[in-house]
């Protein structure tokens, strides 16, 4: 995810964006648990500490990963995976809003050879020159990306490998099943306790507005100017009852009594609400959500080091076995989903299009204003 200033880099226990139907596979899906379970076995043996001088005595990649259990579930899975094949250690470096400044403030010694990046950031990277261009003879796995995923966004700059829908959270006995963001504004939450949404990352919300607006397709209200002014209208009348700045934030507003419902990332979701009774959740067909793309930065000495990381992580059985620890969305259309994911989240261009990931050549223009109203909407 993309990060504001706002933005408090925790999630549920950490110390530092009705479901879909699951499509059959492509080509080599059949091929993929055999390889997945030949990479767990290797990293049960695996016996090298993070972080230790001895995890490898080849060379350094410096990544920057989104803080919080998104960087812990990375060090987890990713890491020990790339590590034991290339004899590269990985340095994993975390951050929100400060990544990109201090890619501008490196005068062309970049704090790291490779970063995350959602959409926002990917923009204003872009038009700043922060990113090398990616060779694509060196990123043979693109091929393999769900098309939506590689043609939404430019991938010159960067390569789509995870990311998350928005879904709805909400208590059990609430006696009332929200399955679309239309149903934020019922009168079954207008008399609840109340709704939890997101603080800094204010676009989601917002397109959650939009959608449930239903006027326009997906979250079109939002991108029409004359509409603008409706989609916040709309939030105004939301029963808000906890600006969230983390996941953390989320859980202990049900846990104190403050809200029923909530908007949230089915990333920090789907795998965390088990550890809190009497919650639930559900991802709407039509959602929002964020895309992170990967690049190599501007400067960077590694750059071909760095283009064979990202292409790793783009690979289908790199991306199962991450699964297994993070319940992310994956692009590559090869990949299987650890336990019941892959009946919930994407697995076709078609069912990910039912996502509106924001536009941010449009919503630039808008940054500012839109920002302020939102600001405007939670002091009132």
């Amino acid at each position: 995810m993309a990060a504001d200033p706002t933005r408090v880099a925790e999630t549920r226990g950490a110390g530092t964006e009705s479901t879909t139907k699951s499509t059959s596979g492509v080509s080599r899906r059949g091929m993929l648990a055999g390889v997945a379970a030949g990479s767990a076995a290797g990293l049960a043996g695996c016996t090298r500490i993070f972080g230790d001088e001895s995890t490898s005595s080849g060379e350094t990649l410096t990544v920057c990963v989104w803080s919080g259990n998104y960087a812990d579930r990375f060090k987890e899975s990713v890491v020990p995976m790339y590590e034991d094949e290339y004899d590269v250690t990985l340095q994993v470096e975390t951050g929100w809003n400060n990544i990109l400044a201090n890619i501008r403030q490196s005068q062309g010694n970049p704090p790291y050879d490779v970063t995350v990046t959602d959409g926002n950031f990917y923009y204003r990277g872009r038009q700043e020159g922060l990113f090398e261009s990616i060779r694509t003879e060196n990123v043979p796995h693109l091929e393999e990306t769900i098309d939506y995923y590689s043609e939404f966004r430019p991938t010159e700059y960067g390569m789509p490998v995870d990311g998350a829908p928005c879904n709805i959270i909400y208590r059990e006995d609430l006696d009332f099943e929200p399955t679309e963001w239309a149903d934020i504004s019922s009168s079954e939450v207008d008399d609840s306790r109340g709704l939890g949404i997101d603080t800094g990352f204010w676009w989601f919300p917002v397109h959650a507005a939009a959608m449930g607006m239903d006027d326009q397709e997906a979250a079109g209200e939002l991108y029409d100017e004359s509409l603008h002014g409706d989609v916040f209208d709309e939030i105004r009348e939301w029963n808000v009852q906890s600006w969230a700045s983390s996941g953390q934030d989320i859980w202990q507003a049900f846990e104190s009594g403050t809200i029923d419902v909530a908007q949230w990332y089915f990333e920090q979701t789907a795998y965390d609400i088990g550890d809190y009774d009497g919650l639930t959740h559900t991802l709407p067909e039509e959602t929002t959500g964020y895309l992170n793309h990967w690049c190599v930065t501007s400067g960077t000495d590694k750059r071909d080091r760095g283009e064979e990381f990202i292409d790793f992580l783009m690979r289908p059985e790199v991306q199962t076995e991450w699964s297994k620890s993070s319940p992310s969305l994956f692009c590559n259309a090869d990949m299987e989903y650890a336990n019941d994911l892959g009946e919930q989240l994407p697995t076709s261009a078609e069912e990910a299009q039912n996502i509106a990931f924001p536009d941010w050549e449009y919503l630039i223009d808008y940054y500012d204003e839109f920002e302020s109203e939102y600001s405007s909407i939670r002091n009132d």
